[in-house]
């Protein structure tokens, strides 16, 4: 039980399937008006937050108790605030603004994917390499922000999905990893 807690409780859990689920629905839905995706935004970026601060705040070890989960968590709420109170204002630069996010979660997951090579193996060149590609699928987002065609909304949900199912795989690698490595609890005979 410990460790689905744990799990329940990380962070990049959390803003992984926030990104699948925004992404699935812009998949779904790509004809949704762009006040509609940004009031979805805002509430992605809000949850995002609000979980990134409560790790930061409950979270035991250094893993969570992190000042950059505490900065990540403001951004984002900032991010939330601005698409709340400007809605229309944000409407021209919407892409720009979701090109932004994938940069920037581009460039954390590449970071994660340097700290995987302590584990051994080539996993995190492909980490890496899908870092890479929602990168530049975030560039070209801010390169044309307004080509939002139905194919571009197709496009920015199928980054969306790439980004979060990576960063569900990260965290699975990495809580396997420690566990074999007798980091974690099931190696020290703890049994959820």
């Amino acid at each position: 039980m410990e460790k689905f807690l744990n799990i329940v409780r990380s962070n990049n859990m959390v803003q992984a399937v926030l990104c699948i689920g925004f992404g699935l629905f812009l998949m779904v839905y790509p004809s949704i008006t762009i006040n509609g995706v940004i009031m979805l935004f805002a509430v992605a970026m809000l949850l995002m937050g609000i979980g990134s601060l409560a790790s930061y705040f409950r979270g035991k070890g250094a893993r969570y108790h992190d000042t950059g989960m505490l900065m990540t968590g403001v951004f984002y709420l900032i991010v939330a605030a601005i698409a709340f109170i400007f809605p229309k204002a944000l409407a021209s630069f919407f892409s720009v603004v979701l090109g932004l996010v994938l940069i920037l979660c581009a460039i954390v997951n590449l970071v994660r994917a340097f700290d995987m090579r302590r584990y051994g193996g080539n996993v995190w060149i492909a980490v890496l390499a899908v870092s890479i590609l929602v990168g530049v699928g975030g560039v070209l987002v801010v390169v044309n922000p307004f080509g939002a065609t139905m194919t571009f909304v197709l496009v920015l949900g199928s980054v969306f999905v790439v980004n979060g199912a990576m960063d569900l795989f990260i965290e699975w690698y990495v809580r396997d990893s420690e566990n074999k490595a007798g980091g974690g609890p099931m190696a020290k005979g703890h049994h959820a």
